[in-house]
């Protein structure tokens, strides 16, 4: 609140005791444009990515190569099962905050609950480590309709409007509180050029889980 929009910022990290780390060229972040800004936007996208496995350093890797400046990255979502097995803070440590390091100093992370995550954190009180360890918007802060809650919530980037719906934990029915919150936050949100809705479960899979089978 208070930054110009679209422009790279120096921070640091610390207290009034002193500076802990930062205040370099590796604690920068670029602001988000106006909303309806039109310009291209990069956007990593990754889903049951927290198993720390080499299979998850391969993407990272390879992502690495492709865009190896982290401002280079616009919006960054986690699509849940961020942290195997059970979502613990440990976990999170291993999967996320050891594993993307150079990232996490420069773009900002939006993340959606996974059934994974949710075995500890627990949308109706928003509690445990997936609560704790991440800050969603819950007022509109971002953009979008006030959805009151971090389990779902909605934001603006340029012209595109993202919003994340809680497929894990969270009421699904047609007349719940995040269907009524969605429906509004749309509507609101019409003019945008772009709506990009993200969440955890996919609406059609053939794999591991053949969701022809699953439902």
């Amino acid at each position: 609140e208070g930054m110009p929009d679209d422009t790279e910022v120096v921070y640091a990290v610390g207290s009034p005791a002193g500076v802990v780390e930062g205040d370099d060229v590796d604690h920068v972040f670029r602001t988000a444009p106006a909303p309806g800004v039109v310009r291209p936007v990069r956007i990593w996208a990754l889903g049951d990515s927290g198993t720390a496995s080499t299979d998850a350093e391969d993407v990272r890797d390879a992502y690495a190569v492709y865009a190896p400046n982290p401002l280079d990255t616009d919006v960054w979502l986690m699509l849940g099962d961020n942290a195997y097995g059970s979502g613990t803070e440990s976990e999170y440590d291993t999967a996320v905050f050891d594993f993307y390091p150079e990232w996490l100093r420069q773009v900002p992370l939006w993340p959606a609950l996974g059934n994974h995550d949710g075995y500890t954190a627990f949308s109706d009180t928003q509690t445990g480590p997936y609560f704790e360890l991440f800050s969603n918007p819950t007022a509109g802060e971002s953009g979008g309709v006030p959805s009151g809650t971090e389990a779902y919530f909605s934001f603006d980037y340029a012209n595109i409007h993202f919003v994340c719906l809680d497929s894990s934990d969270s009421d699904r029915s047609t007349t719940g509180a995040m269907a009524t919150w969605v429906t509004a936050d749309l509507e609101a949100s019409a003019d945008a050029a772009w709506t990009i809705v993200f969440f955890h479960h996919p609406p059609y899979s053939h794999g591991s889980h053949n969701r022809s089978e699953e439902r």
